[in-house]
């Protein structure tokens, strides 16, 4: 129960720190916010015939549920569009 309360409060710490200009708050721990995220990109070398090379080809990949460095609670939340820069 604790943690679904926390998990709204991340979009709500998110919006507060854009109006105050500063950097967001873990709702989970206090601590300020650092976000880790581990991605795995599939890549395969195809032989191209033509070329008489390996060609690389990447592929859908996936990507673990993001967490706060300091308490290491996961949440998807973490990851907010208005808040980072691709």
């Amino acid at each position: 129960m604790e943690q679904e309360m926390a998990e709204s409060e991340v979009k709500e710490e998110y919006q507060k720190a854009k109006v105050e200009g500063r950097q967001p708050l873990c709702p989970y721990c206090n601590a300020l916010l650092e976000v880790e995220q581990y991605q795995y990109v599939f890549i395969y070398w195809r032989w191209n015939s033509k070329e008489k090379r390996y060609e690389k080809e990447e592929s859908d990949g996936y990507a673990d549920k993001p967490f706060c460095t300091a308490c290491e609670t996961k949440d998807w939340d973490f990851i907010d569009n208005e808040v980072i820069k691709f």
